[in-house]
């Protein structure tokens, strides 16, 4: 098979297939339940990052909707750049996707 470059839907899926795998190793840690929800954050922090060797560091940035600069600067305040599209965005419905990812599963 020749190597290829990813999807956004695989790229996407792997994501969050290890944010799941963070919440399982934290699910594990016998600590207080803040340290526990501290160290999920950090992890996906640290994934997003790109400290994680089967994943790259990925890029966050602002996406504000097209009427928001205009509307900002009418009513005196600053506003956010636009970041450039990216051809492989996973953002947009990630909160969704996780969900349904392992619906069985107790949250």
């Amino acid at each position: 098979m020749t190597p290829r470059e990813y999807t956004a839907d695989e790229v996407r899926k792997k994501f969050l297939e290890h944010v799941w795998n963070i919440i399982t190793f934290w699910q594990e840690v016998e600590d207080p339940s803040r340290d526990r929800i501290e160290g999920t954050v950090f992890s996906i922090l640290a994934m997003i990052d790109g400290t994680v060797p089967d994943l790259p560091g990925f890029v966050v940035a602002p996406a504000p909707h097209e009427d928001d600069r205009e509307y900002r600067k009418k009513h005196g305040k600053n506003y956010f750049s636009k970041a450039p599209e990216a051809p492989c965005n996973i953002a947009g419905n990630l909160h969704e996707l996780f969900s349904k990812m392992y619906p069985g599963r107790k949250r």
